[in-house]
């Protein structure tokens, strides 16, 4: 029989326990694991880090509308 594994993302963690439960009711399901990340900063990840340097760089553009930044692509 295959397993399958599902990831779940709640930013409410009073949800967590309801769910856990409601699963465990469902026929199939054998084991809910939950694991709670309290220490993400997303000032750590790589993306935030190069982001930050793009700004230090100016290389960040700024439109009003679709239509502006259309035109500074383009041009």
């Amino acid at each position: 029989m295959d397993t399958v594994q599902i990831t779940l993302n709640a930013e409410n963690k009073g949800v967590v326990e309801i769910l856990r439960s409601l699963l465990l009711q469902m026929k199939g399901v054998s084991n809910v694991s939950i694991s709670i990340d309290n220490d993400f900063d997303i000032t750590s990840t790589p993306a935030y880090q190069e982001a930050i340097e793009d700004i230090a760089s100016g290389r960040v553009y700024r439109a009003a509308n679709a239509k502006e930044m259309f035109a500074q692509i383009l041009d």
